[in-house]
């Protein structure tokens, strides 16, 4: 890889984060008071950032509106060191937006999405992007359009890619297509996987065990508090959550992500990376903040070995 190359870049949302956060239990149907703040946000975005905190040399491929936020975004990452040459500009949309309405605790009573510029990362912009690919990895949201989803999952069956793909929500999960080979690791929640499969019964272990014979090479299946399941072809284990003092839960999956990501390109095992990712997501929900700005590998190494239990990994069946 050349000097300065990126070894992963990260392809799809990148937008403004607004959050309102109740100074009592929000209620619908009438006025809630709340205490409100800016950030920035996307999922491709904040993996990308916790990505270049935690020493890994990154880019972003998205899309933003040549206006201030979109500005704002890109001087931001740049600060931080992440590549954002390949990030469009677009004349027509604003930058991306996403609203969290959060209880007192920090917990997501609603999340309200304006992400229609993020249609305009078509195969087309896809393809012009190539160049910087290289031999670097890959991940990428759902935010992307299914067409250029399909496209990118493609190209890494094509090229042999290490593409990550992660599902952001059950409606977006649908983009995918039934056929997940290509895919080197799938990040994705219960609710999801269950509404892909169509099997709204199935459990954890199940459900990672479809996926896999699918085609997707490894499987991460989060579990909220009840932690998640790693699969690969060499089995199923289940990785308990780290307790944590929730202040705010967003970002948490999207450090998960980045953590286990950064592990997995150190050659960690795929159950030693999601252990990872799950002191980083407890770390996460313990800020205020998306993206902790003291986020390292020092500051995880430490918090893994202070919070790790000995039933932290259980082998299943």
């Amino acid at each position: 890889m050349e000097p300065g190359a990126s070894r992963i870049i990260c392809i799809g949302g990148a937008a403004v984060d607004r959050k309102y956060r109740g100074m009592a239990t929000i209620r619908p149907g009438t006025s809630n008071p709340v205490v409100s703040e800016r950030s920035f946000g996307g999922v491709a975005r904040n993996v990308a950032e916790n990505m270049a905190r935690l020493g890994t040399q990154v880019s972003l491929a998205s899309i933003v509106g040549d206006d201030d936020n979109g500005r704002a975004l890109l001087g931001h990452l740049n600060h931080l060191g992440v590549d954002t040459r390949t990030v469009a500009l677009s004349d027509t949309h604003a930058t991306a937006e996403y609203v969290a309405v959060l209880q007192p605790d920090g917990e997501l009573a609603i999340g309200l999405a304006d992400m229609a510029i993020l249609d305009g990362i078509s195969p087309a912009l896809l393809h012009g992007m190539l160049p910087a690919f290289g031999s670097a990895w890959i991940f990428a949201d759902c935010n992307l359009p299914s067409e250029t989803l399909h496209e990118l999952i493609g190209l890494a069956r094509q090229h042999a890619l290490m593409l990550a793909l992660d599902a952001v929500s059950t409606p977006k999960i649908a983009r995918l297509p039934q056929d997940l080979s290509g895919i080197g690791v799938l990040f994705l929640n219960l609710d999801e996987a269950r509404v892909y499969l169509d099997r709204p019964e199935i459990s954890p272990e199940a459900a990672a065990q479809s996926l896999l014979a699918r085609g997707a090479e490894q499987i991460v299946l989060t579990l909220g508090s009840k932690g998640l399941v790693a699969a690969d072809p060499t089995g199923i284990a289940a990785v308990d959550a780290v307790k944590a003092e929730t202040v705010d839960a967003t970002g948490a999956g999207d450090a998960l992500i980045a953590a286990t990501l950064v592990a997995l390109l150190g050659d960690a095992s795929l159950v030693d990376a999601a252990r990872l990712g799950t002191v980083a997501a407890a770390l996460t929900v313990e800020s205020p903040v998306s993206v902790r700005s003291d986020l390292s590998l020092a500051l995880l190494d430490s918090a893994l070995l202070a919070r790790s239990r000995p039933t932290l990994e259980r082998e299943l069946p």
